[in-house]
């Protein structure tokens, strides 16, 4: 398993800046050695399949998500060679008001602000995947992944997850939520004495903890969904940085989009009712669709950056029981 941190038809030309608006999403994909100005630079070119499957998933994202933004949402996408299992990394900064804060997407696009991003903000959200799919093979293209393959839709589908609202404040280094704000993701975790998080804090009315395995997610849509139970949240006994409090647990939801690994030959591009529930919980106009719905982080902001990644392992996840 690795672990997470309308379509067209255009040629890319190498070392061609090519931008796509997909919905709300304006896509920007950085070939090799070209940057966006924040000092991050692509190691590697986009091919075309590689660009409508970044299309296909935001499109996927577009399809469900009705609010309507305050402006277009700027994405800059990245090929990287991360170390480890890592498979890619998404990032969104966050606006506050010291008590709740949203990732810029959020603010942008479920809130409706035309914002204005500070100097220093290049993007509303940055996407950088694995050359080499951390050392296995990415499946690129619609069809299905081999039993050897990482399939790339789905890790590019969970990553703008994170930028939509699966996302939490919390600083491990602190002990303390952001004091610029907790977000809705926040609002809604409670640790097993039902401590809740807090801006600028190590929680409410005492000290949350984070390694519970799980903790849970308490917000009504999701908890329906789930058949009248919290949802439980990834939270090992060691805290794992850019994971932890920012997925569902990965041993009670498997083969699950938004857990925090995805297996060799496991393709999860559709959102489940009980993630679905969550994004209502977060504030998101869910468009109905007649089948299960389908989706697409580090995240920065007023001195704040958290990582969010998928990462693999070297066998698929046990099978649902």
């Amino acid at each position: 398993m690795v672990w997470f941190a309308g379509l067209f038809g255009l040629v890319l030309a190498a070392q061609a800046i090519t931008t796509n608006d997909v919905g709300y999403l304006r896509l920007t994909f950085y070939n090799n050695g070209e940057g966006d100005g924040s000092g991050k630079t692509g190691q590697q070119d986009w091919s075309e399949v590689q660009v409508n499957d970044m299309v296909a998933s935001a499109q996927a994202w577009a399809n469900i998500l009705g609010n309507t933004a305050g402006r277009m949402v700027d994405v800059h996408c990245f090929w990287t060679n991360f170390s480890g299992s890592i498979l890619g990394g998404a990032s969104s900064p966050y606006v506050g008001n010291y008590v709740n804060a949203q990732t810029y997407t959020e603010y942008v696009w479920r809130n409706g602000v035309n914002y204005t991003r500070p100097g220093g903000s290049y993007a509303d959200c940055t996407i950088t995947y694995d050359m080499d799919a951390a050392g296995f093979a990415w499946n690129f293209g619609s069809d299905a992944p081999t039993g050897s393959e990482i399939d790339f839709r789905s890790v590019v589908t969970h990553e703008i997850g994170h930028a939509v609202g699966f996302t939490s404040t919390y600083i491990s280094s602190t002990d303390k939520w952001w004091l610029g704000g907790i977000t809705a993701w926040d609002s809604w975790l409670r640790d097993d004495a039902g401590n809740a998080p807090l801006a600028n804090s190590t929680g409410t009315p005492g000290n949350f903890t984070q390694v519970d395995d799980p903790i849970w997610f308490t917000g009504p849509n999701a908890f329906a969904a789930n058949g009248g139970a919290n949802v439980p949240v990834y939270a090992p006994t060691t805290y794992a940085a850019g994971s932890s409090l920012t997925h569902l647990n990965e041993s009670s939801y498997p083969s699950t989009l938004m857990t925090p690994g995805v297996g060799l030959g496991e393709m999860v591009r559709t959102i489940s009712a009980v993630e679905e529930g969550v994004l209502l919980d977060l504030g998101w106009n869910v468009i109905p669709e007649p089948a299960t719905l389908s989706l697409c982080v580090l995240l920065l902001g007023g001195g704040l950056a958290a990582r969010r990644i998928r990462r693999a392992v070297r066998a698929p996840p046990p099978p649902r029981a």
